[in-house]
């Protein structure tokens, strides 16, 4: 029965549990991220909105039926003739019905410049979709490599309170043999409650972070997470080549291409609304009765065919019409504006992005060589703290060094590989 109990728990264990690369974190956010989601949505509003502004120049049939009854006054109704055979008098009514087609002719425009709108719109709309989720990703790896770091850290922390604990223990034995004085046991026993708290912020720091990536990847939150740590490669500046990267980026860039398309659906708004200073032109055939039946199938018998070409202008509206336009010319002079100001904040963004990068790994490289050093002088003082050569303060002193050189050398290696991805982001 025991045994049974125990199998019962390690598949529950194992049920409830998953192990996570950076890869596959990154492809669960990019599937199950709500960010996404809308995006796709969007982009799909703006395909079918495309389909929408072509079907505007295509022939639409319509029916128009009517009843309608109001009051005689003076009129004589002689033409209303009831179902029996004799003169209707009192209230006039009557049917009316037909089926027309409608060809648009002339738009002055609107048709063309709602195409290209619409074609804009789209590209507009999957620039945002890839935009979201070259986004997604590296939020995705900044998170995850908060992660990393927080484990680490909280690894040198516990290892250092273990290596402290021990100490301490020894410390009160050679307190009974006057080896030591109070004073040297209360500074270890600071050190360790000073490593207590830092454990525990790293430790409410991780779990906020876990349940914070749970979240972005739809993960249940009873389910735990282990993630797999990763190797960041020592030289990722070796294969960059600045300035050929700032020119691609000034072109190809999303960006870039955002602001050519929000031009392109500017000049195309300018068009719609130079068409409403323009005539609107159809043909149309309907087949149906123009004035009132009395009777319903008389609106039937009665039916007739027309056609022709029908002409509407707007040729006085106070100026509302040339206020449109105007504000559409001014809405493509500020898009263009945008575009100049997307290009200098893309030279700046890029640039800056780069710097940061060669920062960073400079900086790497140096809490490199401080960790090499701190955990030199530590064997040493360790040495010579057992010997007697030194004193607590020392000890203690060299101990912090070499647990604080470890935690900037976690931190400073995965903030580099964060500035390398944040660095080619800015380059998509």
């Amino acid at each position: 029965m025991k045994k049974l109990l125990g199998l019962l728990v390690l598949f529950s264990t194992v049920a409830f549990s998953r192990e996570l690369t950076l890869e596959s974190a990154i492809d669960l956010a990019l599937e199950n991220g709500k960010t996404i989601k809308t995006s796709e949505l969007s982009k799909e509003n703006a395909e079918l909105n495309v389909k929408r502004a072509f079907k505007t120049s295509l022939p639409k049939v319509t029916y128009n039926g009517q009843f309608q009854r109001a009051e005689h006054t003076t009129r004589s109704m002689i033409d209303i003739v009831n179902s029996d055979g004799t003169i209707g008098d009192g209230a006039k009514s009557g049917y009316s019905q037909s089926v027309g087609l409608y060809q648009p002719l002339f738009r002055g425009g609107a048709i063309t410049g709602g195409i290209l709108g619409a074609k804009a719109s789209k590209n507009i709309a999957d620039l945002y979709f890839w935009a979201e989720k070259r986004d997604v990703r590296l939020d995705m790896i900044s998170l995850y490599s908060s992660i990393i770091n927080f484990e680490k850290n909280l690894t040198v922390l516990e290892s250092s309170r273990k290596e402290l604990q021990a100490r301490y223990d020894k410390q009160n034995e050679q307190l009974n043999l006057k080896l030591v004085t109070k004073a040297d046991l209360l500074k270890t026993e600071y050190s360790i409650l000073d490593l207590e708290a830092q454990i525990t912020g790293t430790k409410t720091n991780l779990e906020i972070a876990k349940k914070d990536l749970k979240l972005k990847l739809m993960i249940p939150n009873n389910e735990d997470i282990t993630l797999k740590d990763f190797q960041v490669p020592e030289n990722l500046t070796s294969g960059i080549d600045f300035g050929k990267d700032l020119d691609e980026a000034l072109t190809n860039s999303l960006s870039a291409k955002l602001a050519v398309n929000k031009v392109d659906y500017a000049q195309a708004e300018k068009i719609v609304a130079r068409s409403s200073l323009l005539p609107q032109v159809d043909a149309f055939a309907t087949y149906g009765t123009s004035k009132e039946s009395h009777n319903f199938e008389n609106s039937f018998d009665n039916a007739e065919w027309r056609g022709g070409v029908s002409v509407k202008w707007d040729v006085f509206s106070f100026g509302s019409g040339i206020d449109e336009y105007n504000v559409a010319k001014n809405n493509e002079n500020i898009e263009f504006i945008n575009k100049e100001l997307t290009s200098d904040n893309i030279k700046l963004s890029v640039t800056k992005n780069y710097r940061e990068l060669i920062r960073l790994q400079q900086l790497k490289d140096s809490r490199s060589k401080a960790l090499e050093a701190a955990t030199e002088n530590f064997n040493i003082d360790t040495e010579r703290y057992n010997e007697g050569l030194i004193s607590t303060v020392d000890f203690l002193l060299s101990e912090s060094q070499y647990r604080q050189a470890a935690v900037d050398y976690n931190s400073a290696v995965l903030d580099y590989y964060v500035a390398f991805e944040t660095y080619r982001s800015s380059l998509i």
